[in-house]
């Protein structure tokens, strides 16, 4: 997938003005005209991902970058990530930044590798998704690292799809069938519709009032597999995605995995990263 690479520097912009709007004083003692060469180094193992972002923040600061690695790639503790070299004062305006989104975003990666790692060896053709639960101005970046790990970005934003959840089901007193209804009357036929349902039975009104997409949401995995049976019973299952969230972590996926859902999304991707992912910065 490709990112807006114009909307990544906006932002990293914003990220360098944030963390220095005047002066560096901390270096005020260096000469200005100091050169200087450096490099980026992992201090853990783990999977890469804010490779661009580096680049894109160096060029920013006019550093020469020498990329050793890329996105995506599995790297291991003491593993040379970036070559930099340009003014000392300007390597060290964007040390802190650039080490801060890459672990960060590496911490994602490595996180939805593991999941990915879990469904593979489970022998079952499920994706894994993140959610909308970012950091506010970070979900272009957290966003990113999922795919970069090999799981799927859902949504990016309200704009994407219509998600229909329990708080708009409340509105029309639980009727799947009358909201489904009214919502199709509203939006362009160019949107999918996915409907959140917490009840089995639903799940067949979703589907024979036009839900392209239904959530099971915080389901056990007995209902799971009972809602796609019911599914199966009517022949209906191949008519509609089936997505399995809430409360889903690395040591109960499996359980999810038996009924063989479409996808199986968790907000522990960008929400609560289970992976470590660290690196420094070293002059030469």
């Amino acid at each position: 997938m490709s990112f807006n690479r114009v909307l990544i520097e906006k932002k990293i912009r914003e990220f360098l003005y944030e963390d220095c709007m005047f002066i560096d004083i901390s270096s005020k003692s260096i000469p200005k005209d100091s050169i200087s060469s450096a490099k980026i180094i992992a201090k853990s193992d783990g999977y890469l991902s804010g490779i661009e972002e580096i680049e894109i923040l160096f060029h920013i600061l006019e550093v020469g970058v020498t990329l050793k690695k890329e996105d995506g790639d599995q790297i291991q503790n003491g593993d040379v990530i970036v070559e930099l070299r340009g003014k000392t004062k300007d390597i060290l305006l964007g040390e802190r930044v650039g080490l801060n989104l890459m672990s960060h975003m590496s911490a994602i990666t490595s996180t939805t590798r593991k999941f990915v790692k879990i469904i593979e060896e489970s022998g079952k053709i499920v994706k894994i998704a993140c959610t909308r639960k970012t950091l506010p101005g970070l979900r272009l970046f957290e966003k990113k690292a999922v795919d970069f790990g090999k799981g799927d970005t859902h949504r990016f934003n309200l704009d994407d799809m219509v998600l229909l959840k329990s708080t708009h089901l409340k509105f029309y007193n639980g009727n799947v069938a009358e909201l489904l209804k009214n919502v199709k009357n509203n939006v362009s036929f160019t949107k999918k519709i996915e409907v959140e349902v917490e009840k089995v039975g639903d799940v067949l009104i979703a589907v024979q009032n036009g839900a392209d997409i239904i959530m099971l949401d915080n389901m056990n995995p007995d209902s799971v597999q009972d809602a796609i049976n019911l599914l199966k019973k009517h022949n209906l299952r191949k008519n509609v995605t089936i997505e399995v969230s809430g409360n889903i972590t690395q040591d109960n996926i499996v359980d999810y995995l038996i009924s063989e859902p479409d996808i199986i999304s968790t907000s522990v991707l960008t929400q609560k990263p289970t992976e470590f992912v660290d690196f420094s910065l070293r002059f030469d």
